[in-house]
């Protein structure tokens, strides 16, 4: 049986954490990635020409929403979290939406607040 992993925020440090457990370990882990905006992952220091008019969202994705579907990772776009239940190894979601874990990575400053 495969290990819940949860990875709060989509950045790009958890998001290459999360591409070297694929690369090294496939099968271990049934992985939700929750993020607080509405994309897949994206270069954040290419953001400035995107506001800029100079490129799109699309020319600075590293992960698009097809990514996360051909590696079996449920992502959870749009939403925050808000709460962590660590005796019942829950992560809850300022919607409603919850996900159990068995590991769960917190990306800072979310990892700051619990």
């Amino acid at each position: 049986m495969k290990e819940k992993l949860v990875l709060i925020g989509n950045g790009m440090a958890g998001m290459r954490t999360v591409e070297e457990l694929l690369k090294i370990a496939p099968e271990q882990y049934d992985i939700t990635v929750f993020g607080a905006e509405p994309y897949g992952n994206y270069n954040r220091i290419m953001l400035s020409p995107v506001l800029a008019g100079e490129k799109t969202i699309g020319e600075i994705m590293l992960n698009d929403e097809q990514w996360y579907a051909d590696n079996g990772i449920q992502l959870q776009k749009g939403k925050q979290i808000v709460d962590i239940d660590r005796a019942r190894r829950l992560v809850i979601a300022a919607d409603g939406a919850q996900a159990p874990y068995d590991r769960l990575i917190p990306q800072a400053p979310m990892a700051m607040r619990w």
